[in-house]
């Protein structure tokens, strides 16, 4: 079963980033060119801070990171959750969500003022948010960061 995981997650970055390719070549078509449609703009959530509740951060991004290599993050960790659901109840009907540094949680925002942009899950009660990064098959603390939203 631990082979398959490899499998399945190159397959679905494959997905992602091949279902956005298209033949730009024009050549003996008799086709005029045409524009590609410009993609969606991110969409940014604001982070919920109730207390008693945690979110997973799965990434911390840099402000340079170009956004479609942002999308493709976003994307892959919904579909990675939604793969990995039946390991967990809680994982049910949860994607991964998109903040900007002044959107989130004041106790998660890092010193490092590099990292502008958050994708995270949740939230969850914080009792039962560290055993998700397992069953996400993500190593705690490295990229998997249970992080309580209030101190």
């Amino acid at each position: 079963m631990w082979a398959a995981v490899p499998l399945v997650v190159g397959i679905g970055i494959g997905v992602l980033i091949g279902g956005s390719l298209q033949s730009r070549s024009h050549q003996n078509t008799g086709a005029s060119p045409t524009t590609s449609p410009v993609p969606d703009q991110l969409e940014y959530t604001d982070m919920p801070c109730d207390p008693g509740s945690s979110v997973l951060v799965l990434h911390s991004l840099e402000g340079a990171m170009p956004e479609a290599d942002v999308r493709v993050l976003v994307d892959y960790e919904t579909m990675w959750v939604e793969h990995r659901e039946s390991a967990n109840p809680a994982l049910r009907g949860q994607s991964a969500f998109l903040s900007r540094r002044d959107d989130v949680c004041p106790v998660i925002v890092p010193e490092d003022t590099r990292f502008t942009q958050f994708i995270w899950i949740g939230p969850f009660p914080s009792e039962t948010a560290p055993a998700l990064c397992e069953a996400l098959l993500k190593v705690t603390g490295k990229n998997c960061i249970p992080a309580p939203v209030v101190r």
